[in-house]
């Protein structure tokens, strides 16, 4: 099971009781944390099977258990539940990488978030690249709720690539960003298996942070542009009209 962080998993019901039993514990307020996250993990409190969703942890991993972050798909009083825990790998039933995510039919948009997601899908299909989507539109996609609001920024991640792609890419997401007045950040999947964010690689710094599911780490800027696919070049010239005169 190749698991990279953003994706999302659907976790089995027994593996769901055992998330919830081991948040709750046996302290004395054992029974509140309970009510407190049974409405994200138990899909007949959330109206959905909330994923849990692969994330870094600090420190040494039990072996055999994957750590994830569950969040409310609605937000609440005082913002939106997210959850941290751990998931057996058996208890995973169906994994959904963020690019398989948009190979799913969306809604129709209803709000900025919804609608330049829309738009970025053209326009990274009209340029070849693969595209997929994290965070809170990834979870409206999921789950078929409204977990995306007015306000919401948009989390896309982006595959290899050439450089002149991503490039333009980046321009047309300036645009769709001006256009429905809401910040888009885009997360280039690195093939070392590490993301970086896009704008920070076309920026001036000699440095780029990533970040992977066991760490992060500082990148030279041109190491990794020669790590990108080349664009190809036409084997033979084209043929241009006329003839000699």
């Amino acid at each position: 099971m190749n698991l990279k962080r953003h994706t999302l998993l659907d976790i089995t019901d027994s593996g769901r009781d055992a998330i919830l039993a081991d948040l709750a514990g046996s302290a004395p307020d054992g029974p509140l944390l309970r009510e407190r996250y049974a409405p994200v993990l138990l899909p007949e409190m959330a109206g959905a099977r909330v994923p849990g969703v692969v994330r870094r942890e600090e420190g040494p991993l039990r072996p055999g258990w994957i750590p994830v972050g569950f969040s409310a798909p609605l937000p609440g009083r005082d913002g939106r539940l997210r959850v941290a825990a751990f998931v057996r790998r058996e208890d995973i039933a169906t994994t959904t990488s963020p690019y398989e995510l948009l190979l799913w039919p969306g809604p129709p948009p209803r709000n900025p978030c919804t609608g330049a997601l829309a738009a970025a899908r053209r326009e990274a299909r009209a340029l070849g690249l693969c595209l997929g989507v994290w965070g809170s539109a990834a979870s409206e996609l999921y789950t078929g709720l409204p977990c995306t609001h007015q306000d919401s920024d948009l989390d896309l991640l982006v595959a290899p690539a050439p450089r002149e792609a991503l490039f333009e890419f980046l321009c047309k997401i300036a645009d769709i960003e001006r256009d429905f007045a809401l910040r888009i950040d885009i997360e280039l999947d690195l093939p070392n298996g590490y993301g970086v964010h896009l704008k920070e690689l076309f920026g001036e710094g000699q440095t780029v942070l990533g970040k992977s599911l066991a760490d992060v780490a500082l990148f030279p800027r041109e190491r990794l542009w020669t790590e990108l696919p080349q664009e190809e070049l036409p084997t033979s010239l084209p043929m241009t009209g006329g003839g000699h005169g």
